[in-house]
């Protein structure tokens, strides 16, 4: 609303300057108009001492304080560390008057002094019937390579897992589970563990005192290498990564780590595992698997030893998933595949509808793809997530590619139809037009044979150069097999490398 000409000083109260001559009067409190459900939802997602603060914001979160049914505690924001922290979060707890608490968080540095503290807080948990349960007690370490092989920054879970009634969802960090105390949680159903200690007996005490658990994480742990999941109503399971006990560790040169699950659905196994061997059995109930890790030699190992092991996990594992319909592999699964001349499948991927293959732009040249289509003649979506290395690294690259490679690799694909490739994803199209140019020619070879093809989308994630984008427009103008095909850019803008005109006109300066 413009404003009359007398009065162009500052605002009045209630007003808002909006720039030369215009100003706009605010409303009352635009908060307080919201509904109470949506009120409280927003303190719910606050962590405590911020949903304190937000009084100040509005007339009546003063009044729904108290019909927040979810505590969220944490150092990392208040300032609070120490004995601080332990006083703020026994007032917090003493100003509760909810008869039952949802959701229950703790996040802060633990250490064994703080173990009386910590005990209480878990009888408060128990006493509010708490569903959801959030125990972080080692956020802050987290980047220090996940060592928690410290005695005091471990913190032993003893009552809470006892003929518990209310627990739904349990998340833990740096906690152990206790090994004289009875495991019993009747609704739980999902559990995440990460860095802790798990052996076969215990992992099998979990699961036995869970009887309703649906999906499993754990992350970073350590102490097991067999894994063997009966437990009918089990069907997510998530490892990622394995923990280090020691700065050098020592590691069996027959250290295997091996998983069965007769009535898991999912199955991720991502991540550094210490071990030389992987495998798995008894899965023939998995529709999604995702195999991304890496596996960590021996000290003292060559390379040869490691080659020869990710050759053999890439061959066990591709066919313990002959029957899976979305596959997505990595890691160590595509460096056994690429080391891999004579790759081949002794049984085809008969049931796989979906790929995704999580590879380096330095590795593609030598993954052996055509194999990978040849063997899965039901295949419906292919994804190709790339991820990059240093610019270095992408230039020797284009140095060594070898056209000749893929077109005989072509020759290869040729004997399989797609009869049923509809759709084709390339996600992370960056860096240089040489270093792409393997990928544009497997795009182009799909245009020009896949019969069923629908779409083909790239995804840009960073700058482009000029070169690499002129590539892949030249795909626009290939003559296609199917006459429904599509290709089509994400974001439909790309943007030019700032520094592209400066890399043609001074190249030494970049190199």
């Amino acid at each position: 609303m413009e404003t009359s000409g007398r009065n162009h000083g500052r605002p009045t109260d209630g007003e808002l300057d909006a720039g030369e001559g215009k100003r706009h009067k605010l409303t009352t409190d635009r908060l307080s108009e919201l509904p109470d459900l949506a009120l409280v939802h927003i303190l719910s997602l606050l962590y405590t001492e911020e949903a304190a603060k937000a009084s100040v914001l509005s007339k009546r979160f003063n009044s729904l304080c108290n019909s927040v049914d979810s505590l969220n505690l944490t150092d990392e924001f208040s300032g609070k560390k120490g004995e601080i922290f332990i006083k703020f979060v026994d007032d917090a707890l003493g100003f509760c008057r909810r008869k039952f608490i949802h959701k229950f968080s703790l996040e802060f540095d633990y250490e064994y002094t703080y173990k009386k503290a910590v005990d209480r807080w878990l009888e408060f948990v128990a006493q509010k019937q708490v569903k959801s349960l959030k125990l972080d007690f080692n956020h802050k370490r987290r980047c220090q390579m996940h060592l928690n092989w410290i005695a005091d920054t471990t913190y032993v879970l003893s009552n809470i897992l006892h003929e518990n009634v209310n627990l739904e969802e349990l998340v833990t960090c740096s906690c152990d589970f206790p090994i004289q105390t009875d495991i019993s949680c009747r609704r739980l159903r999902f559990l995440s563990i990460s860095q802790s200690r798990l052996d076969a007996e215990l992992f099998s005490r979990i699961l036995g005192g869970c009887s309703v658990l649906e999906t499993l994480e754990l992350r970073h742990c350590t102490g097991f290498d067999k894994l063997k999941i009966n437990s009918s109503s089990l069907r997510v399971l998530r490892i990622v990564g394995e923990q280090l006990t020691s700065f050098w560790p020592i590691i069996g040169e027959n250290s295997v780590l091996e998983l069965s699950g007769p009535y898991l659905v999912s199955l991720e196994v991502s991540g550094t595992l210490y071990k030389t061997k992987f495998r798995l059995t008894d899965v023939g109930s998995l529709v999604s698997a995702v195999m991304t890790f890496t596996i960590k030699p021996p000290l003292g190992s060559g390379s040869k030893a490691l080659q020869v092991a990710e050759e053999e996990i890439a061959r066990e594992v591709l066919e313990s998933l002959r029957c899976v319909k979305q596959v997505t592999i990595g890691g160590s699964i595509i460096k056994g595949l690429s080391k891999h001349e004579d790759y081949n499948l002794s049984s085809p991927l008969s049931k796989l509808r979906s790929l995704t293959l999580c590879i380096p732009i330095t590795e593609w040249s030598q993954l052996r793809i055509a194999t990978l289509l040849n063997s899965s003649p039901y295949l419906e979506s292919l994804v190709i997530e790339l991820s990059y290395c240093a610019a270095m690294c992408v230039v020797e690259h284009a140095k060594v590619t070898d056209d000749k490679y893929y077109w005989k690799s072509w020759s290869t694909i040729s004997r399989c139809p797609l009869l049923h490739l509809k759709t084709v994803k390339l996600v992370g199209f960056q860096v240089s037009c040489q270093s792409m140019k393997p990928i544009f020619e497997f795009l182009e070879f799909l245009l020009r044979n896949s019969k069923a093809l629908e779409e083909i989308v790239i995804h840009a994630s960073r700058y482009v150069t000029r070169a690499a984008l002129d590539a892949a427009m030249k795909l626009l103008d290939i003559p296609t097999a199917s006459p429904d095909v599509i290709v089509q850019f994400e974001p439909p803008h790309l943007w030019i490398d700032p520094l592209c005109m400066y890399k043609e006109l001074a190249p030494w300066f970049f190199t």
